[in-house]
């Protein structure tokens, strides 16, 4: 594994647009105003070049949001790199990333949603590190806390879940165990599935969260990852925050998520713990999660637990 480094009050931030574009989307160009200003308090910034662009929905062509991407991690004026923005767009240029670049100047790749492609990708092919974290889009004064903790810290030891969400959270599976962190969005990750980009998940502790999605996919995609053999040797889940398709079946949130309850039974091992309703995903106060860092889950504490720290000194 490659741990990125730091990051202090002087480190500088480029921000790229490896997906959709910030015309797409009601709200989105105000929404990346705020975020920017919001980071630029922390860190200095160097924005895309393509903030302003719509070429098909997405930032710019496959080319160059690839070229762009490939540019952040080459060059030594960036010491960590923030997606824009998620949407669609990562996996069409997935094949012109350089990752030769990428194992020899490792840096930072923060973001999540879409964003998930390109670091289960630089974790497959370099053992890359990275954090599956907010855009700027998303970034607020809740979830960048943890983001800045884990950025400009020791985060060794560090809970991820904080006292809040403890009494939220579901034990599906009670139990303790030790793994990787790997995961991310999971309409992204199975875009991966054949690639040879998609990390094994063999003693990994498998974290997911999902957006406007019905049951059955979400029951689908984790039935397809079983039946590729994909989680057998998981060690743990956590289960981030699922928002379900309004027009379907049911209109309440909580019938779908009980309806998910019943069916995890039947898909992940019984011998492993599993929590659900963790604040992760695509929601304001959302945490952090280090992809590739070694941690502890224990669902009697309700704790997710650093092993290791997520960035070195």
């Amino acid at each position: 594994m490659i741990v990125p480094k730091r990051l202090g009050e002087k480190s500088r931030i480029k921000v790229v647009l490896p997906a959709s574009s910030l015309r797409v989307g009601a709200g989105m160009t105000r929404a990346f105003a705020k975020g920017y200003d919001l980071l630029q308090k922390h860190f200095v910034l160097e924005n895309s070049k393509f903030w302003k662009n719509d070429h098909q929905t997405f930032a710019a062509s496959d080319e160059e949001r690839a070229a762009e991407l490939n540019e952040a991690f080459r060059s030594p004026k960036y010491d960590a790199i923030i997606a824009g923005r998620g949407g669609y767009g990562c996996i069409r240029m997935l094949s012109q990333l350089d990752f030769n670049v990428i194992f020899e100047r490792p840096k930072a790749l923060i973001g999540f949603s879409d964003i998930t492609i390109p670091q289960l990708a630089a974790y497959a092919k370099t053992g890359l590190a990275s954090l599956s974290g907010p855009t700027v889009t998303s970034l607020n004064e809740d979830n960048i806390r943890c983001l800045l903790r884990l950025l400009t810290a020791d985060s060794a030891g560090l809970d991820l879940i904080p006292t809040a969400n403890k009494k939220r959270i579901q034990v599906l599976q009670p139990g303790q165990a030790e793994g990787i962190l790997l995961g991310g969005n999971l309409s992204s990750l199975m875009q991966l599935i054949g690639t040879g980009m998609l990390p094994r998940l063999d003693n990994a502790i498998f974290v997911f969260e999902d957006i406007s999605r019905t049951v059955d996919f979400i029951d689908g995609s984790l039935h397809h990852l079983r039946l590729a053999g994909l989680l057998y040797k998981v060690t743990g889940v956590v289960i981030g925050d699922i928002s379900f398709f309004s027009k379907s079946l049911y209109p309440s949130q909580a019938k779908w998520r009980k309806l998910l309850t019943e069916r995890m039974s039947s898909i992940f091992r019984r011998e492993i713990p599993v929590i659900m309703g963790v604040d992760y995903g695509h929601i304001d106060k959302s945490i952090t999660i280090p992809i590739g860092v070694r941690a502890k889950l224990d669902t009697e504490k309700l704790s997710l637990t650093l092993m290791e720290s997520a960035t070195h000194a």
